[in-house]
Parts: structure tokens; C-alpha cells; sequence
């Protein structure tokens, strides 16, 4: 009886084992072939322990784009139709064996993932003998990620990474090829993640080398990834050198794309004669909304040469030019912009001085008119 129990726990735990630890990876596959490329989806279904991240649904998904040759099997046609295809993906990991169909350059169908059994065996020997389950194996495979890159990544200098770290920077498009462009470029001791950064943000040498070629000869990587995520590109700075601004720094370029302070902002504010010479000027004009249109309103009312702080000020406080318009047409002709601050200031508007006049009132002075708005007359 002790035999039969001890023989049936130890089956049952045999059998847990093997719900934990799938013996086979299988799944779906979507894909569009598109000018030499193709645009590969998986998905399946992850074992129950995985912290890997899924849809939301309970599978499992990941896409890439790969060049038409590295799918044994697959043609390089845009328009490839075929009932019944197979094609295979063949990484140091494994093999993913796909079965389908193609209409037009887009196909579907079901995926098998068949394990390299020498990999772990090669993995151990580069000082990863980390346990290395199918599900793992499958996203290394999926990712490209074996012997070869590693040992490329060790030439370059990068001996000392966890598989995690490996395969983030395979992931995110980090290769070698990349890697000498950035070291070419000065950057030879830049971290993994730095150049995970670099590459997701979009930073390439080309980029690196067209930005010194304006003269940023010591930025840093997150300088350059800076000037990237912000829009500001070769012809701007080059179009804001011609405005005068041949010293501005990358934090000055930057600021003056995120403010809306362009080339043809800048001449047309020069043309008005107000007298702004810096960048820092005229990003307060843009932040304040000062628009030629705004100033040459204000000129047309008669108020020309005005300050700069005081046009901001007249700006900020609501007073446009109809405004003026409205109230010289009222009889109140001869107000200072600071006059004319005030009555907006205290909501002295058009509609409250024909309001004044229809009870007597006739003033056309400012304080007078204020002094109205604030004991309540509005309200009578």
C-alpha cells in the first residue's frame, strides 16, 4: 500500500511538471511582404508561470520586420499568392517552421518552434548556464539572440552583459554594424542602455555626423537624442545660423523649436523694428502670443514704437486691437496703452460704457469709467 502511494505522488508530480514546462511551442502567424521586407507576426500561448508580457487576452505576441532572405522558402514579390506555403526561420536557437497561405503579399496560418539542441550546451560555454527553458529559447530564437552576437558584442567590448541585457539591445535594434557607426563617430565607451537609447530615439552616426557638421562637435549622446526627439534638424539650425544665431547652443536650439521660435519668425519680428536681438527674447514674444499681425494692429491704432514690455504687457492683459477700435469709437480717443490696460483690467468693455451712457452717465474719462465699473453700476 506504502508502494502504490509513494509510486502515485511521484506520478503526480511528473505530471505537474510537464503542465508547467510545455514540450512544444506552436502558434498563429500573420505577415505582409512589402518591398523586401516582411512584416512578421507570432502569437501563442505562454506557459502558466511566464512573467513575460501577453496581449491582455492570455497569449502571447511579438512582431519584427526581416528581410525577405532570411525566410527560407518565401518569395520577394509584393503581390505572392499561394494556397499552400511553407517557410522557415533558422536562428542558433531553433527553427520556426510556418504553414500557410499568401494572397497579394499578405499571409496567415500556424507556426511550429523546433529547439537547436546544441545551443544551451554553446550558451554554457560563453558563461550563460542559466537554465534555459523552451519558452526561453523560443524568444532568444525569435530575437536572434545566440553565440554569434554575443561574441560580436564581446569584440566590441561588451563582455560583461546578462542574456537579459543581450537581448533588450537585440530587440531594440541595437547590431553591430550600429554600434561601429557610434563608435565611429567618438562614442566608443558608450553604455548597452545608452545605446538603446540612441537607437530607439532615432539617433543614427548619419544624424551624429550631420549635427557636428554645424558645429556640435562636443555633444553628448543624450545631446544628440535631445536635438532628435525635438525636431530640430540640419536645414533649422542651418536656417537659424542665417538668422544671426551662429553660437546658439543645443539647449538653445532645442528651446527654440519647442517654443515655435522659427527662422520666418524671427525675420519677421526683425522687420517691425522692435529691437530683439536674442533668442531668448523672441521665445517670450512667442510665448506671448506676439504676432506681426498683433503689433501692426497696435500700430494701426495709432500706438507705434511701442516697447517690447509693453507690448507683452498689453498682450497678456486681453487688449487687442478691436478692442481700442471699439472704445476710440465710444469718444475715448486719447488713452495710453497703460490706460487702456486698466479699463480692461476692470472690465470697463464697450457693452459697460453704452451701458453707463443709458443711465446719464456721459464720461468719457478712464478712472472715471472705473470707478463706475467697481461700485457696481453693471449690476443696476
Amino acid at each position: 500500500m506504502r508502494y502504490l502511494t509513494t509510486l502515485f505522488l511521484f506520478l503526480l508530480h511528473i505530471s505537474g511538471a510537464a503542465q508547467q514546462a510545455p514540450i512544444d511551442i506552436h502558434g498563429t502567424w500573420t505577415a505582409e511582404i512589402h518591398t523586401g521586407r516582411v512584416y512578421l507576426q507570432v502569437r501563442t500561448a505562454p506557459p502558466p508561470d511566464s512573467t513575460r508580457s501577453g496581449n491582455g487576452n492570455g497569449d502571447w505576441s511579438a512582431g519584427q520586420s526581416l528581410p525577405v532572405e532570411d525566410l527560407a522558402g518565401l518569395v520577394n514579390s509584393d503581390q505572392f499568392t499561394m494556397a499552400a506555403v511553407k517557410f522557415d526561420l533558422r536562428r542558433e536557437a531553433g527553427s520556426l517552421g510556418f504553414e500557410g497561405s499568401f494572397r497579394d503579399g499578405r499571409g496567415a496560418g500556424l507556426f511550429t518552434f523546433v529547439p537547436r539542441e546544441a545551443y544551451v550546451g554553446e550558451m554554457r560555454g560563453l558563461g550563460y548556464g542559466d537554465d534555459l527553458p523552451l519558452w526561453r529559447r523560443f524568444q532568444l530564437a525569435l530575437h536572434d539572440v545566440g553565440p554569434k552576437y554575443i561574441r560580436d558584442l564581446k569584440t566590441e567590448g561588451y563582455d560583461k552583459l546578462t542574456l537579459d541585457q543581450i537581448q533588450r539591445a537585440k530587440t531594440h535594434g541595437v547590431t553591430i554594424d550600429f554600434i561601429k557607426d557610434i563608435k565611429g563617430q567618438g562614442f566608443k565607451v558608450a553604455t548597452v542602455e545608452e545605446l538603446v537609447r540612441t537607437r530607439d530615439h532615432g539617433v543614427t552616426a548619419e544624424f551624429i555626423k550631420a549635427m557636428k557638421g554645424e558645429g556640435y562637435t562636443g555633444a553628448t549622446l543624450e545631446e544628440f537624442v535631445r536635438l532628435r526627439d525635438h525636431g530640430v534638424t540640419q536645414p533649422f539650425i542651418q536656417e537659424m545660423k542665417k538668422a544671426g544665431f551662429t553660437g546658439a547652443t543645443v539647449e538653445d536650439m532645442v528651446r527654440a523649436r519647442d517654443h515655435g521660435v522659427k527662422p520666418e519668425y524671427v525675420a519677421e519680428i526683425r522687420r517691425l523694428g522692435l529691437g530683439v536681438t536674442t533668442l531668448e527674447q523672441f521665445m517670450r514674444l512667442r510665448d506671448h502670443g506676439i504676432t506681426v499681425e498683433y503689433v501692426k494692429g497696435l500700430e494701426a491704432q495709432g500706438f507705434k514704437n511701442v516697447p517690447v514690455e509693453e507690448i507683452v504687457r498689453t498682450k497678456d492683459h486681453g487688449v487687442s486691437a478691436e478692442f481700442i477700435a471699439d472704445m476710440k469709437e465710444l469718444g475715448l480717443k486719447d488713452l495710453t496703452l497703460s490706460q487702456i490696460v486698466r479699463l480692461r483690467d476692470h472690465g470697463v468693455t464697450p457693452g459697460f460704457v453704452n451701458h453707463a451712457r443709458a443711465r446719464g452717465y456721459k464720461t468719457t474719462d478712464a478712472d472715471e469709467l472705473v470707478r463706475l465699473k467697481n461700485v457696481g453700476l453693471w449690476k443696476d
